[in-house]
């Protein structure tokens, strides 16, 4: 195998990383249906919880939402415009310079974001083990512990038996 390309996944490989994208995926599905059995789109969850919790050096703006969601800007605009309808954010204009809105999550907002953060850490606490395990097998550092057996080469099992005659 040449420099440069990954080495191939072994079954243990395969299989951590398929566990780990199907817990992912179960977790989203509960903290989707958690937002639904609420009366929110799940978008606005993910929303919230983006503005929430973006890093202090981070301006809460569209555009570091939009990263942060991996949407396009217009995608996020429109979920901002559907969120402040819902009473759950809100715009203000900067002083400094008008062109600039800055998001702030509403009362009711961060009410809905509370339940649905809570309900979201007790599922985590419940499947995070599972994560880490399948993550850890993924990245272990020891390759040699996962490597399937070698087998010997055909020659060697004769060369063996002519020793031991010997």
């Amino acid at each position: 195998m040449s420099k440069g390309h990954p080495k191939p996944l072994n079954q243990a490989e395969y299989t951590a990383l398929a566990e780990f994208r199907y817990q992912i995926r179960r977790y989203l599905r509960f903290m989707e249906e958690r937002a639904r059995d609420v009366g929110y789109n799940p978008q606005q969850y993910q929303l919230l919880l983006a503005l929430k919790g973006l890093p202090k050096d981070i301006g809460p703006t569209i555009g570091a939402l939009a990263e942060r969601l991996q949407l396009n800007h217009n995608s996020t605009v429109e979920l901002v415009d559907r969120c402040e309808k819902r009473g759950l954010v809100q715009r203000n204009r900067s002083g400094a310079d008008r062109r600039q809105v800055a998001l702030a999550i509403t009362p009711e907002g961060d009410n809905f974001l509370r339940s649905l953060a809570s309900a979201g850490r007790e599922e985590l606490r419940t499947i995070g083990p599972l994560l880490a395990g399948h993550i850890q097998r993924l990245i272990v550092l020891d390759k040699d512990k996962e490597k399937e057996p070698s087998k010997p080469k055909a020659g060697a099992a004769r060369k063996a038996a002519r020793k031991k005659k010997a």
